[in-house]
């Protein structure tokens, strides 16, 4: 089984970077949390089966909590990939970067009207998100994302 995340309020660009690699990254804010106890994000990470990641360094002790120890995304991202030795760039690109459902392709008839015309016309594929309605097409925006990862990937 993947190693899923539980990501708190104070690492949500890690959150976004972790869903652009493609891994299960559940984003909790202060909000959603019925009380802001921190050991009620170690109850939802123990029933979800989820490895939380925290700057908080009272959570520090726990084993299903990796402290996140810079304030830097790139180091971050790194240092998640390191702790958990996972491949860097095996599903980019396959969840919604916004609630991190697996996007599902569909056919370009499916997003007519719903994209801007020029992408319409110009792309031919795309994903979408079934929970939020978030439309994905491969446009310059992916390849900046992709040499960014690399990037990051590279500065190990």
């Amino acid at each position: 089984m993947a190693v899923q995340f539980l990501v708190d309020f104070m690492l949500g660009k890690l959150a976004r970077e972790l869903r652009i690699r493609g891994f299960d990254t559940q984003y909790i804010r202060p909000k959603n949390l019925a009380n802001k106890n921190p050991l009620t994000l170690l109850r939802l990470a123990k029933a979800e089966e989820r490895i939380i990641l925290t700057r908080n360094t009272k959570l520090k002790d726990y084993p299903e909590v990796l402290l996140i120890t810079s304030e830097k995304i790139t180091e971050q991202i790194n240092q998640v990939i390191e702790h958990f030795k996972l491949d860097k760039e095996v599903n980019l690109f396959t969840r919604c970067i916004i609630c991190n459902e697996i996007l599902l392709r569909v056919p370009k008839q499916e997003v007519r009207g719903k994209v801007p015309f020029y992408i319409f016309q110009t792309k031919e594929d795309f994903a979408c998100c079934l929970k939020c309605q978030k439309i994905y097409w491969a446009g310059t925006h992916l390849k900046n994302m992709k040499q960014r990862v690399i990037k990051s990937s590279n500065r190990e």
